[in-house]
């Protein structure tokens, strides 16, 4: 704003502007300033209009012809802006004629363009001033022929002066917590906080069940599932849309943050630090990070979803849920005993046979389940001595895990075909279409496919396939890889016999007297008068 009032005051006023900033942060209105102080008869020399002369009162009652506004999002097309290049060069009754073209971002791209001359080069008396919300969307080019003034929210001190002041000019008896609630929810716009203290005078009052978000916040500060979702229902309840709701938690929160490393972030009062400090020393920033995340993603997926509630509900549960997931009881299925039932299910068949035949180099590192650290399984190795060493195993290495079933092949197979392969993406199952299980020993699955080339695409997405079998199975799971043609083994008992290869010698073929006339007599009779000759190149011509 300082920029455009000293070019008032100096005289040295552009020929275009472009104003962008979120709603209700004065683009509109400040057009308007802009073009009632160019064209105020009598200025008062600080850049502003005086408000009493002949040009400033058409301003106030709308009638003056030195301001033409422009709704660019319902008047985009070429026709609308040759109209407005056909008319800038005509007179106006005042110093200056201001074209406002609202949401200049909205235009088409044919219409931009047939805007940049007439914009580039305006008649003396002409300026452009060009309000979006979205500046990002104006074209390059215009941006580049305008001067650039962004407007930012206003802060809620000076909102609450704002609001303090209209109060006392229309008469209204207003109290600090009608102000407060007003200035919440405009959240730094103006219009938007006038909105909502129209709504408050004409209601009487603030609502009894305003829908605040510090019901929901606080639960997330105590990370209760519970309570959070119970404030979610009970503030949708009274009527706050789910999305406004997720909003202003999110607003909150990251005050909270900022509160915790002793900064304001601009939207809280001076009364408020302290107890935002607090909440941040009782929640971590650890929480605190992921709360804003998942409210963020929630914000996005609400645009889409059916039902609002649902996705907020949803992003609670996935907070929470994430913090108490490393606690979850580990798999209890390997450490069945014989003697209990193992009919659980397929996937429990099959953990209990790759459990069966565990190496015992493997039996000697403590599962994942027991009470010790886990410690990551050596890599499996041919040395056979390691089994049979005279030196007793102590029970901290001794494994749990008993044996609880055999599966046979067709089994596995089984799990394989309903379970694994459906599970596997469209790519990779189509690979694995033609694979056949063919042993499972040690942890490990062995796959025969057709042939080698097969196997050699195949072998570019084993990851996937031991991610899927371990999903399934839960438990480690080794895939091996081979083609058919390697699990045949080439034996013949038979000798190679050696066929030697029979010698022809050309003199020993003559003609045959019922052959026909060879190839030279018929030469010959083509040609009546030539002679044979032996001699390479001295036939009879």
């Amino acid at each position: 704003m300082a920029a455009l009032r000293n070019a008032v005051m100096e005289e040295r006023v552009g020929h275009a502007y472009l104003l962008s900033g979120p709603r209700g942060t004065g683009k509109t209105s400040t057009a308007r300033i802009l073009a009632k102080a160019l064209n105020c008869l009598e200025p008062p020399g600080d850049g502003e209009p005086c408000g009493s002369c002949e040009s400033c009162a058409n301003f106030e009652s709308g009638t003056s012809m030195d301001l033409v506004e422009l709704d660019a999002a319902s008047n985009n097309s070429v026709a609308n802006i040759r109209e407005i290049t056909a008319n800038a060069a005509l007179g106006s009754p005042g110093k200056r004629k201001v074209y406002l073209l609202d949401e200049v971002h909205m235009l088409t791209t044919a219409a931009s363009n047939a805007l940049l001359k007439t914009l580039e080069e305006p008649p003396e008396h002409v300026i452009f001033v060009l309000a979006t919300t979205d500046p990002q969307k104006v074209l390059p080019t215009i941006r580049s022929r305008t001067q650039h003034v962004e407007l930012a929210l206003v802060s809620m001190e000076v909102l609450s002066f704002h609001v303090e002041e209209i109060a006392k000019r229309a008469e209204l008896v207003i109290d600090a917590t009608i102000v407060d609630y007003v200035v919440e929810r405009g959240a730094g716009s103006v219009r938007d906080t006038l909105s909502a203290l129209d709504q408050v005078v004409t209601a009487g009052g603030v609502p009894e069940h305003r829908g605040s978000a510090d019901a929901l916040v606080d639960a997330i500060v105590g990370q209760d599932l519970t309570e959070s979702m119970a404030a979610i229902a009970e503030t949708v309840a009274a009527g706050v849309d789910p999305k406004d709701l997720a909003y202003r938690s999110t607003r909150k929160l990251r005050d909270i943050f900022l509160a915790g490393a002793g900064i304001n972030s601009g939207d809280s009062t001076p009364e408020e630090l302290p107890e935002l400090a607090e909440k941040a020393g009782r929640i971590t920033r650890a929480v605190n990070v992921r709360a804003l995340e998942l409210l963020g993603q929630a914000l996005v997926d609400m645009r889409q979803a059916p039902d609002p509630r649902l996705v907020l509900d949803l992003a609670m549960v996935r907070l929470f849920a994430g913090a108490a997931e490393p606690q979850a009881p580990q798999k209890p299925e390997r450490s069945v005993s014989p003697t209990q039932d193992t009919s659980s299910g397929p996937a429990a068949q099959a953990r209990a046979a790759l459990a069966s035949v565990q190496s015992p180099e493997e039996s000697e590192v403590p599962p994942g389940d027991s009470g010790n650290t886990p410690v990551p399984p050596p890599p499996p190795s041919n040395d056979t001595n390691v089994a049979d060493s005279p030196d007793p195993v102590s029970p901290v290495t001794q494994t749990s895990d008993k044996p609880v079933k055999d599966l046979s092949m067709t089994q596995v197979a089984e799990i394989w075909e309903q379970h694994a392969l459906p599970a596997l993406s469209a790519r990779a199952r189509a690979r694995f279409q033609a694979a056949k299980i063919v042993g499972v020993s040690a942890g490990q699955v062995q796959f025969e496919l057709p042939n080698e080339t097969h196997r050699e695409r195949c072998e570019q997405m084993k990851d996937d396939i031991e991610a899927v079998l371990r999903k399934t199975l839960e438990t480690q799971v080794q895939v091996k890889l081979t083609a058919a043609e390697e699990g045949k083994p080439q034996v013949d008992d038979k000798p190679d016999v050696v066929v030697e290869e029979e010698i022809v010698d050309p003199a020993e073929f003559e003609a045959s007297a019922d052959a026909g006339p060879s190839s030279v007599d018929r030469l010959l009779d083509a040609f009546p008068g030539a002679v044979a000759s032996d001699d390479e190149g001295n036939g009879r011509r």
